[in-house]
């Protein structure tokens, strides 16, 4: 065996156990189902948007986003250096954490070309800079076409909370348990792979997971009940692929290998439906957020609420899972 292959087979090894300790803090994730997975080729837009978005069900989408111009473009250091302007940006030598304090650790501010020289050179052995925009008309409009559309949802609308794409570089960096609260995602695999644990909002002590996992108490040594029947599945996210993670369905992302990964987040808006099944811990939680501070959101979101909800029973009423 070449000592390149030795590498690769040490990088693969020790991201193994990075992913096996930071997924072991969810009971039962040793019994982990697959997520279910579909081919981009014969996804149907009307399939898509019924069995998987209309229901808030999870799934891999296979080669969804291979045939976009970034996935040859965005692994060569060259390309970046000659279509990005030098503007300042933020890396960070450790995972994403949603603690700000933790999270600013090891902060630095630099130069946007050195912080991809350094992302290539592979000196540091952590390296991210998460959650870059992509717009018409901001610093990264450049790599705009680079982007291609969905065969399965060729045009979605623009979200209704989140940004509609924004993009994560980084080597080894993987992202804390956390859900989103508000719109639809894919996330899409442009370079690198990933393994991501997710489970349903439909769990048991749902507020107190929530609560386990989004103040990251795992950090402090705390541990959820083992018999929690959490019903983990797994997804692995290879290059070409994109991952549909639904509303309130909680994940943790962790990159499989040491190898440059780009990843972008697309989102788009829930159907309304989704805001209104009030039986739903996070749905409630959703709202019970808007009332405090007051603002112009304590006054739309029940309006909203109001909405969604009755669109919500009607769609039970007519027999819609």
């Amino acid at each position: 065996m070449d000592n390149l292959s030795v590498l690769v087979k040490e990088e693969v090894n020790e991201m193994e156990k990075t992913i096996n300790d930071f997924f072991s803090i969810i009971p039962g994730i040793e019994n982990a189902a697959p997520a279910p997975a579909v081919d981009a080729q014969t996804l149907k837009e009307d399939v898509f948007i019924r069995e998987w978005v209309s229901r808030n069900r999870p799934c891999l989408i296979k080669g969804a986003v291979k045939h976009w111009p970034a996935v040859e473009k965005w692994r060569h250091k060259e390309y970046w250096l000659s279509k990005c302007e030098n503007f300042e940006v933020s890396v960070y030598p450790h995972q994403n954490y949603i603690n700000q304090t933790l999270h600013n650790n090891g902060h630095e501010r630099m130069q946007y070309h050195d912080a991809i020289e350094r992302l290539f050179s592979n000196k540091d052995h952590v390296f991210s800079m998460p959650g870059e925009q992509i717009t018409e008309n901001n610093r990264f409009a450049a790599i705009l076409n680079d982007l291609g559309t969905f065969t399965f949802m060729p045009s979605p609308d623009p979200p209704r909370w989140y940004e509609k794409r924004r993009f994560f570089s980084y080597r080894r960096a993987h992202t804390a348990w956390h859900y989103h609260g508000v719109d639809e995602t894919l996330m899409c695999q442009v370079n690198g792979a990933k393994r991501v644990a997710l489970f349903s909002p439909s769990i048991p002590q749902a507020k107190h997971v929530t609560n386990f996992l989004l103040k990251e108490k795992y950090l402090e040594g705390q541990t959820l009940d083992k018999d929690l029947d959490l019903k983990p599945i797994i997804a692995d996210v290879e290059e070409g692929d994109a991952l549909y993670i639904p509303p309130y369905w909680h994940h943790g992302v962790v990159p499989k290998d040491g190898e440059i990964g780009f990843t972008l987040a697309f989102c788009w808006p829930s159907p309304i439906h989704i805001l209104g099944d009030f039986s739903n811990f996070f749905v409630r939680d959703l709202y019970r957020g808007a009332m405090w501070p007051l603002g112009v959101k304590t006054f739309l979101l029940p309006l909203l609420g109001c909405y969604a909800g009755f669109m919500h029973y009607k769609r039970k009423l007519l027999g819609a899972q």
